[in-house]
């Protein structure tokens, strides 16, 4: 089964390239090679993360049929980072998707978002949700980058009913220590990198500095990815690509494992 997981154009600031790093990481870790689209034409954060990500320009709505072409075109399982906003093209592409026949097809999509404690974050979201609906799966990263307290996602009526119909996976991003975030994306790189370095540099020959070099820095760095990894652990088999027969697509990997 073809999956396509992409993320909410919510407002920018909310997360999300930091969630679909994540995300990133976490499947290579486990044995899957994701086709990776980059249709931020804008800010491009994925494909400076990871360079074999494929640029998209978005000339028009139609571009965005990519993912779906690539996806009945033998790719089964692409990443997909969107333009950050709830542009009307991007959702009115959202309309024209024959949702019912793909899913005869075998192809799903996963729609990863990511909210904060500011309304907008998760009022942008919600306007996705209202042109999504059930047609796909959520998958909603609560960002305390800015605090504990959602309070427009954890109690307005809004999202309770979102959270009531739909029925998200939720993952929680504790807050990071903004010193250590402005280094990630100032040297653009992944914590996964970081921790897989040698000698201070990464596998694709970066160096990762005097500040991520730091012994209790990478320990925190790792707890805080462990912390995510361990979250996607019971959904992994929903954001894996399944075969037919509902076997995981990864050669040896058991979807039903922690």
């Amino acid at each position: 089964m073809p999956n396509i997981l992409f993320t909410a154009g919510a407002k920018g600031g909310t997360g999300k390239s930091t969630a679909v790093r994540l995300l990133i990481t976490y499947l290579r870790k486990h044995g899957a090679d994701p086709l990776l689209l980059d249709l931020d034409d804008e800010n491009r954060t994925l494909s400076r993360f990871f360079p074999d990500a494929l640029l998209v320009d978005i000339k028009k709505r139609s571009s965005h049929d990519v993912l779906v072409e690539r996806a009945l075109n033998g790719s089964s399982l692409i990443i997909a980072d969107l333009k950050a906003g709830t542009g009307r093209d991007v959702l009115e592409w959202w309309l024209d998707v024959p949702f019912e026949e793909l899913q005869s097809l075998g192809l799903r999509f996963v729609c990863v978002a990511s909210v904060t404690s500011s309304p907008d974050s998760v009022h942008s979201f919600l306007n996705w949700v209202a042109a999504l609906r059930h047609l796909v799966t959520y998958v909603v990263f609560r960002n305390l980058k800015d605090g504990d307290y959602l309070p427009d996602y954890d109690e307005s009526g809004e999202a309770l009913s979102f959270r009531q119909k739909f029925s998200p996976h939720h993952v929680v991003l504790p807050r990071l220590d903004e010193e250590y975030v402005t280094e990630l994306e100032r040297l653009d790189l992944t914590i996964a990198e970081v921790l897989n370095s040698s000698d201070g540099v990464s596998s694709r020959g970066r160096d990762i500095g005097p500040l991520l070099c730091r012994l209790m820095v990478r320990a925190r760095l790792r707890r805080f990815q462990q912390s995510i990894y361990d979250q996607l652990d019971p959904i992994r088999q929903l954001l894996l690509a399944h075969t037919a027969d509902g076997e995981s697509s990864v050669t040896g990997e058991n979807p039903g494992a922690a």
